[in-house]
């Protein structure tokens, strides 16, 4: 006979909110993202328990003529459909708060991968680099091209395009998530308040800082800035270069009013004096350890006027496929996964030896100030 206690019995799951046959079991709290919260849940359906499920609770939307709108928008984006594109698969308003559910990709964001390279001191290669980009790429220019069912374009705008809402998942594949707050014209659609930015103010476009209309540009200057970082370890608005210039030239005062919708490490009056006074001198010397194409993709990326970026993600996308053809080597999602890994182990490698710092104090110093980061799944 037994000498072991009884076990104590299971504990009660927490059910979030239930849509028919199926009912959001929550699994943890990952933390705040942007205006609402990420959960990471599980699907039961007639009571058998599925897969994970991420679900943002958003704030209130105010009325019902407000969660009216956020409905439509949602059954807008649910359209979306592309490999390299978080699916989000309903939003059901529960005890006020609007839940979105979408898809949950096993893997790591690509803030938490270059927050690995910053460890290691050592950046990630122009192959990885040319990979993701031309992944994102792609899924954006599916974005910005979709049309509604009478053939009119939409519109839409990520709007957040940054190393949180990118993923890398376990088989290599690059994944495009938070296109549930994007920007798309729709009839009636709330407006976002004139003087607040949305997405994360780090990786803005200048169009977006100075709170003028905005377009698929938009997110190939933030897509260009989060490449920046893959490849050297800089964040264009962190660059010595660009700081003097901003100091010279004082306070912007149309920015004054700026708010940020997530905090930086920058409030926004002065993230967006900083960009504009962003030259493409600062990018030029940014990325002079660079190859001759690589450098020249970022500097047409980087331009303050979207008028001298790449004019869709199709052309910016054939663009980084051509520096990785010249690479010499194939380079996809299996390599991806491999340098990835690689980079890891080097990073916990050099945490491991005596004349590395704390690993508080290693870690990017943008990253470690901003605070908002959520808990990896």
């Amino acid at each position: 006979m037994s000498t072991h206690p009884p076990e104590p019995p299971a504990s009660k799951p927490f059910i979030l909110f239930t849509t028919g046959a199926t009912s959001y079991e929550l699994v943890r709290y990952l933390g705040a993202r942007g205006p609402g919260e990420m959960l990471l849940a599980r699907r039961h359906y007639a009571g058998v328990p599925g897969d994970l499920v991420l679900v943002k609770r958003l704030q209130d939307a105010g009325d019902v003529q407000g969660r009216a709108r956020l409905r439509e928008e949602v059954k807008l984006l649910m359209r979306l459909s592309h490999p390299a594109i978080v699916q989000v698969f309903l939003v059901r308003v529960h005890e006020g708060a609007p839940h979105l559910v979408m898809e949950y990709v096993d893997g790591k964001c690509l803030e938490t991968l270059i927050s690995f390279a910053a460890l290691r001191r050592r950046p990630f290669s122009e192959a990885f680099a040319a990979y993701v980009g031309a992944e994102v790429a792609d899924a954006l220019h599916h974005a910005h091209t979709l049309e509604d069912a009478r053939g009119r374009p939409l519109g839409i705008v990520h709007r957040d395009v940054s190393p949180r809402s990118l993923r890398l998942d376990s088989r290599g594949h690059v994944r495009l998530s938070d296109f549930a707050m994007a920007w798309a014209k729709l009839p009636g659609r709330l407006v976002t308040e004139s003087h607040v930015v949305r997405g994360d103010l780090a990786y803005a476009s200048p169009e977006a800082l100075a709170r003028r209309p905005l377009d698929g540009r938009s997110d190939l200057f933030s897509l260009g800035v989060v490449l920046l970082e893959v490849l050297t370890g800089l964040h264009l608005l962190d660059l010595e270069d660009v700081e003097r210039a901003a100091l010279a030239a004082g306070p912007l005062l149309e920015a004054e009013v700026l708010l940020a919708e997530v905090p930086s490490w920058l409030p926004a009056p002065l993230m967006a004096a900083r960009m504009a006074c962003l030259a493409p001198a600062h990018v030029e010397r940014a990325t002079q350890a660079l190859s001759p194409a690589m450098r020249a993709i970022l500097g047409r990326l980087l331009r303050r006027e979207p008028a001298e970026r790449f004019q869709s993600g199709q052309e910016l996308a054939d663009a980084l496929r051509a520096v990785l053809a010249g690479q010499g080597y194939a380079y996809g999602p299996n390599e991806a996964v491999r340098e990835a890994t690689q980079v890891r182990r080097d990073a916990r490698a050099r945490r491991q030896t005596a004349d590395v710092l704390r690993w508080e104090d290693s870690v990017r110093p943008q990253t470690a100030s901003r605070g908002t980061s959520r808990s990896e799944p």
